[in-house]
């Protein structure tokens, strides 16, 4: 890990607040309808990495539903203390999707032919 890691300027102050330009994602879990609840959102910090018959990421959860997080994911995350913050190795047979919440395919119309 690096001083950016942890968003600590030349000085060593933390600047408050500011969003890690690393990718995040959303990684969409299924609970088996536990307290109603068909779905679990976990916003993750950095690319899942896949492991054998599991997945380890680092992020947070988040009680938003998938088009709000994908809206407003900056927002979340720069809201949430660090101490929410975990690491967490999820079964692979529960994640049901990973989406990149920095992708935009939405191209400029100068490139489509």
């Amino acid at each position: 890990m690096s001083e950016k890691d942890y968003g600590v300027s030349v000085t060593g102050i933390p600047q408050v607040g500011q969003i890690s330009r690393k990718p995040c994602y959303l990684v969409t879990l299924t609970t088996g309808k536990v307290k109603g609840k068909e779905f679990v959102s976990f916003i993750s910090l950095d690319k899942p990495d896949l492991q054998p018959n599991f997945i380890l990421v680092k992020g947070i959860f988040s009680d938003s539903d998938e088009e709000e997080i994908t809206k407003r994911f900056g927002e979340i995350v720069a809201s949430t203390p660090k101490e929410a913050i975990v690491d967490m190795m999820f079964p692979a047979h529960r994640v049901h999707s990973v989406k990149s919440l920095v992708f935009n395919a939405h191209k400029p119309s100068t490139l489509v032919k």
